[in-house]
């Protein structure tokens, strides 16, 4: 497994579309990823708004939808849920084989992003960041620790999923659940349960293709 720091410096983000978005805002922090769709990321932040702008004006930010606030239970920022549709963000989703780790923050002194996966994974992502918008700094480590490799390889989401699967014997032969109830049990959709399982499997089999 490969993990990847890329870095983003305060000249490349104000030529960038991100620099839309801190007109509105000093610093926008992605605390978590909520759930993944083909369009985008909804997405659970902290955003510190210039003094007299308010949340709800990200509904200007071209790729940013805000959803709604949620409780504070402490003194920084209220926490936010937003769709966000970036390029960027986009074409991290469409990987199997990587995943982006949060926190991570945009301001105007830069962007620090940290994604993990397997090799051809990686190359593949920064191939297509490089078209999209090129980072001033890549760092790049491999593991060589297998023990916890394969679990970090997947986002937090499609981990419960897979664990709450085997634990309901999913995957036993014969199945002792169905996906419908499985679905039921974890309490989303089924098509959503279908696309983590699907991705996390992908993902899982790739990585012991690439180490055997």
């Amino acid at each position: 497994m490969q993990e990847v720091k890329l870095f983003w410096n305060e000249a490349s983000i104000a030529n960038s579309d991100f620099a839309e978005l801190l007109k509105f805002c000093q610093s926008f922090e992605v605390v978590a990823h909520l759930d993944v769709r083909p369009d985008g990321v909804r997405q659970l932040a902290r955003c510190q708004m210039h003094e007299g702008m308010t949340v709800e004006q990200l509904n200007d930010v071209s790729f940013l939808t805000f959803e709604g606030l949620l409780p504070n239970r402490d003194d920084g920022p209220d926490p936010i849920v937003v769709m966000n549709r970036h390029p960027l963000v986009s074409a991290a989703v469409i990987f199997d084989d990587i995943a982006v780790y949060p926190p991570y923050s945009i301001s105007a002194n830069g962007i620090s992003v940290t994604v993990r996966g397997v090799p051809s994974g990686i190359s593949d992502f920064l191939a297509l960041t490089n078209d999209l918008l090129p980072p001033d700094k890549v760092s790049v480590t491999t593991h060589d620790e297998p023990k916890d490799e394969a679990r970090n390889l997947l986002g937090e989401r499609q981990l419960e999923v897979i664990q709450k699967a085997v634990a309901h014997g999913y995957y036993d032969e014969p199945r002792k659940i169905s996906m419908r109830d499985l679905s039921i049990e974890l309490n989303i959709a089924r098509s959503t349960l279908g696309e983590h399982l699907h991705k996390a499997e992908a993902t899982l089999i790739k990585w012991v293709s690439e180490n055997n």
